[in-house]
């Protein structure tokens, strides 16, 4: 039975380069189109760096991007680039205005974590929590580089160039610093597995 209501799903690469050009034309059905294809990756990328403050960031990313999406050139991944370049800047921007550190996760946060997921197996620890846990979990456990590269690797699906483009660093350097992330994470799941403090 149709209800009217079509859920959304996601579009291929190539199908995404002609959406961007439609939104760039103001088409409305290619931006909504867009924001389902990003808004969750990018709250997840914004609440796990900027805590509560996520919500109001994502308005502002999405506002200077309607604001400079008709003058944006180039395909689909050059676009999530520029998104998430967008979106890094205004972490960095709240972070300066609030004189802020990053958000911190206490620990009594990380004791109900590692109830939750003790038992597993090392490799399936971070699958036993959602999302935008794991993106708190990411943002509080490592440092603001590594996190950042965690993010926008896994929630914006950039490559090791474009998330060097994004932070001003070499390839080499994202390669090296999500090597390092990684471990530390898995450090920590091992912990939690076994109880140890």
């Amino acid at each position: 039975m149709d209800t009217g209501t079509a859920a959304w799903t996601p579009v291929d690469g190539r199908r995404l380069d002609d959406v961007l050009a439609a939104a760039q034309r103001g088409d409305q059905g290619a931006v909504a189109d867009l924001f389902a294809e990003l808004h969750p990756r990018l709250l997840r990328f914004l609440t796990a760096r900027s805590g509560q403050a996520g919500d109001d960031l994502a308005g502002e990313v999405w506002l200077a991007v309607a604001q400079q999406i008709e003058h944006f050139a180039g395909n689909w991944d050059d676009f999530r680039n520029w998104f998430f370049a967008i979106a890094r800047r205004r972490v960095a921007d709240h972070h300066r205005t609030n004189h802020r550190r990053r958000t911190l996760v206490e620990g009594s946060a990380f004791e109900e974590r590692s109830t939750a997921i003790a038992g597993g197996s090392d490799e399936h620890a971070l699958d036993r929590i959602g999302g935008q846990e794991a993106a708190m979990l990411i943002a509080s456990v490592l440092s603001a580089d590594q996190a950042d590269v965690v993010l926008l690797r896994v929630l914006g699906d950039l490559d090791a160039d474009q998330v060097g483009a994004i932070m001003n660093r070499s390839p080499g350097w994202v390669r090296v610093t999500q090597h390092r992330a990684l471990r530390t994470l898995a450090s920590h799941c091992n912990g939690w597995a076994t109880g140890a403090p």
